[in-house]
């Protein structure tokens, strides 16, 4: 066990005046919830938002509301590399997991594949498992979930112009993208639907929560639907999440982390397949922890893209076949700075000593959607590779607002230490 200053891979900063805003924000009740609800509308310049606890429960809302309107469609299209919140939304609103692979050069759908996948669908469903089970006398696809992956934006305009098929919706997966744009459009508004998260190590935190971003009428109706229905959190959960807002305020800083890094229980950096998540709609305190987020969401994306800029150059410097860098993301808004590292052991290498050093850098998602065992009947002889070749050879560098100058010196030496010893 490391104990030491150690870098978290990623974080977003809650400050104690955060904290603070939240508890008065409990007061505030409603009045809070329907301040930040309008100002998101304002920024995104759309007409529906709503707030939930978290980006796989606001996905999971966004699909119930397709599920009414097309019910008798039942696949849902998405990466085969992406976080695993994703298929666990998608089960949960009683559908069927449908992957693409992915592009060996960026961190998005391999278009021809997924060109081939629109035009020609297979007549019925996935096979039904226990956890993925679609309805089998549905025709194919209800919608495709393009995900801006660590920041890097998903090319829409080009997946837009291949759904010939209208209904079948576009539900952005902006969950790690809050505050990106492109083109001079912000990421978010380029769906159908779209959805952030607000949880911890993304571009904005409230401890947990999620955003949902929609100007289709008929899209918002049914989610307000079933909004109406949904539970607030209970006074129990509401303490929990005050208590957690302490703790990552006192122990996300490096000078801490270690100690919440080495106790197994809270599982921290662990991606877990879970489609029966709670979902909540969002607390006052939650919103309140958010007040001044436009500011909070600019500084900290000055910050991560100096320290991009600076990974950027490293990545130029080193000019080695073994290594390679994700494309786009000098344009891009990123949460973790993405490469490839070819070599299998340097890759482990890197890795282990990282981890020993407290240095924040860390591996991609474990496995591919196929790989994860739950699903895994529903790809039988299905085969995603460049899925599995980003599970061997991804790495991320940290570049949150906690890294400081000599944390980047000390990120420096060691990769090139690591492709030069």
């Amino acid at each position: 066990m490391r104990i030491g200053k150690t870098l978290p891979p990623a974080a977003a900063p809650i400050y104690l005046q955060d904290v603070l805003s939240g508890l008065l924000a409990v007061h505030r009740g409603q009045r809070e919830l329907d301040s930040f609800r309008a100002e998101l509308k304002n920024h995104f310049a759309v007409k529906h938002c709503f707030l939930v606890s978290s980006g796989r429960a606001a996905l999971t809302l966004i699909l119930n509301a397709l599920k009414k309107l097309y019910p008798n469609r039942a696949q849902v299209i998405i990466p085969a590399y992406t976080c695993f919140s994703v298929p666990s939304a998608i089960v949960r609103a009683g559908l069927a997991v449908k992957l693409c692979d992915m592009d060996a050069k960026k961190l998005d759908f391999d278009y021809t594949q997924l060109s081939k996948l629109l035009q020609s669908p297979d007549a019925q469903p996935n096979k039904p498992n226990k956890l993925n089970k679609p309805n089998q006398s549905a025709t194919p696809f209800l919608a495709i979930v393009p995900a801006h992956l660590y920041g890097i934006s998903a090319d829409t305009d080009r997946l837009r112009s291949l759904l010939s098929d209208s209904d079948i919706a576009m539900v952005e997966d902006a969950a790690q993208a809050m505050g990106g744009g492109k083109n001079g459009k912000l990421l978010g508004t380029l769906g159908d639907a779209s959805f952030f998260s607000l949880g911890r190590g993304k571009a904005l935190s409230t401890v947990e929560g999620g955003i949902i971003l929609t100007n289709r009428e008929d899209i918002a109706r049914h989610i307000s639907s079933f909004l109406n229905k949904t539970p607030v959190y209970t006074t129990l959960e509401l303490f929990k999440l005050i208590i957690e807002s302490v703790v990552l305020n006192l122990f996300m800083h490096p000078t801490i982390f270690w100690l919440p890094k080495s106790l197994p229980i809270l599982k921290l950096g662990e991606t877990v397949y879970d489609p029966n998540f709670k979902i909540r709609r969002m607390h006052p305190f939650q919103a309140g922890l958010a007040r001044h987020w436009q500011t909070k969401l600019k500084n900290f994306q000055i910050i991560r893209k100096e320290c991009a800029k600076v990974w950027s150059k490293l990545t130029e410097e080193l000019n080695t076949d073994g290594l390679s860098c994700i494309n786009h993301l000098a344009e891009s808004d990123l949460i973790r700075f993405p490469i490839s590292v070819k070599n299998s052991s340097l890759r482990k290498w890197i890795l282990n000593l990282s981890n020993q050093k407290g240095l924040g850098i860390m591996p991609g998602y474990p496995d591919s959607i196929d790989g994860i065992p739950a699903l895994r009947g529903a790809f039988a002889g299905q085969t995603y590779p460049v899925a599995r070749q980003y599970i061997q050879q991804l790495i991320t560098l940290p570049i949150h607002p906690y890294i400081t100058k000599s944390d980047r010196i000390r990120i420096w030496d060691f990769i090139l230490k690591a492709f030069y010893k």
